[in-house]
């Protein structure tokens, strides 16, 4: 498994996939804070808007039954608080592309400042859906992963 460096995630790319966000209220915990698996939450929500915007929708990709990409690995570093009614972005900065799995580098960072508060990766194995058996990610997805990268 590929594992990428905090520096390496802390840095956008012109490349990187990104979208807006606030924290929302039933984000944060008791403290007051952002409830730290929420992150891994808005991960995944941005992996997903990368997904549609390289023509490879969700929701298509698990009516057709042909593979599937679970999470093997996940891993935040938190840097710096983000509290209910913060501006972030949360941006898809990294793509390490192996044959059947894909290492995907997140930052997240304050809207207003761009200042880093958290990175973090995630490693998605490509399965046939019917086996469950390793799978090659398909080209054209693959293509779109070595694009974050480019840069």
């Amino acid at each position: 498994m590929h594992r990428f460096t905090r520096d390496d995630l802390k840095v956008r790319p012109p490349s990187a996939f990104a979208e807006q966000r606030a924290i929302r209220f039933q984000d944060v915990d008791a403290a007051g804070i952002i409830f730290y698996p929420r992150l891994l939450e808005y991960f995944h929500d941005t992996y997903v808007g990368f997904l549609s915007a390289v023509g490879t929708p969700l929701p298509e990709v698990l009516k057709s039954g042909r593979w599937i990409s679970p999470v093997r690995h996940a891993e935040a570093d938190y840097f710096r608080p983000l509290r209910f009614g913060d501006a972030v972005e949360v941006a898809l900065v990294r793509a390490h592309v192996e044959p059947t799995e894909v290492t995907l580098g997140y930052r997240v960072a304050r809207s207003d400042s761009g200042e880093v508060a958290v990175v973090g990766q995630v490693v998605h194995t490509f399965l046939d859906a019917a086996s469950f058996q390793r799978t090659e990610i398909p080209e054209g997805l693959r293509g779109a992963y070595l694009a974050l990268s480019a840069s």
